[in-house]
């Protein structure tokens, strides 16, 4: 039994592409559970899932502990698979075929995203392990305590940290995916990782991220005032006037929407995106 275990937040954008494609692409018994936070339309979405929940937690990492916990509840099988995946993620290739071909071999497979400006952990966008791998290294993908230094020098705390910590404590030789795909749209967002997952990265959040900061001058500084700008004036207003990522949020909005478009017209989306040139 694979466990797919996905979180969809403020939108049901997402829901029924990504049951389609784990369907289409696992091709074994699998059950889905899933946190629907503030998804609209619950009712009519709760029932598509083996497991749902609607409870207010806030933080994405203890929802991911949670569900691993549920699915390790229900497992008859220590060595039934536990699917992390992003709401806003899934696969384009054979699950399957990559859990025999990998797996195998490797203890834990995981995004890992380089290009976020030299992340290494493993990252919740899509992982997989057995249900006993999970509860020996007490799995946990809260960001923790735990930073690490990126490209440019700085300190990053990110989700995953706890985790690059249990694979450095137990000596885990993981498998890493990462992304096959290179274009001009974002270097993070809108990804291919290992040919086997696209992960669009821009469904639930403001499309800010750290690689558009690069871009942007005196960021710190103009982070400042927009912090200022928030206690003085309506949020909106401020946020419109003094975001410092607000043409990087217009321009990834922009794309996302126009991906998004070609997703549901065409299964094969993901072929227009480019391929990495190593």
């Amino acid at each position: 039994m694979i466990y797919v275990l996905t979180i969809h937040w403020q939108s049901e954008a997402w829901i029924d592409i990504q049951l389609e494609y784990l369907k289409k692409h696992i091709n074994e018994p699998f059950k889905v559970f899933t946190f629907l936070n503030n998804v609209p339309n619950y009712n009519n979405h709760k029932n598509k899932f083996d497991y749902s929940s609607n409870e207010n937690i806030k933080s994405h990492p203890i929802k991911l502990n949670l569900l691993a916990d549920l699915a390790s509840f229900d497992s008859e099988d220590e060595n039934d698979l536990l699917m992390f995946i992003d709401g806003d993620a899934f696969p384009i290739n054979s699950i399957s075929q990559f859990k025999q071909n990998v797996l195998s071999n490797h203890q834990l497979a995981a995004v890992q995203r380089l290009e976020n400006d030299g992340d290494t952990q493993p990252h919740p966008c899509f992982c997989m392990c057995t249900v006993k791998f999970w509860n020996d290294i007490q799995g946990d993908w809260k960001a923790g305590k735990i930073t690490w230094d990126d490209k440019y020098g700085n300190k990053v705390s990110d989700v995953g940290g706890q985790m690059i910590e249990r694979m450095k404590t137990h000596n885990v030789d993981w498998y890493k995916l990462t992304r096959t795909n290179n274009h001009s749209l974002h270097p993070l967002l809108f990804g291919v990782y290992d040919n086997l997952i696209y992960h669009h990265g821009a469904a639930f959040r403001v499309p800010g991220t750290r690689v558009d900061r690069n871009n942007v001058k005196n960021y710190n500084a103009r982070l400042k005032r927009f912090r200022f700008a928030k206690k003085i004036m309506p949020k909106k207003l401020a946020r419109k006037l003094f975001l410092p990522l607000k043409h990087e949020v217009t321009k990834n909005n922009k794309n996302s929407a126009l991906i998004y478009k070609k997703i549901q017209q065409n299964h094969l989306f993901y072929t227009e995106l480019g391929e990495k040139n190593d």
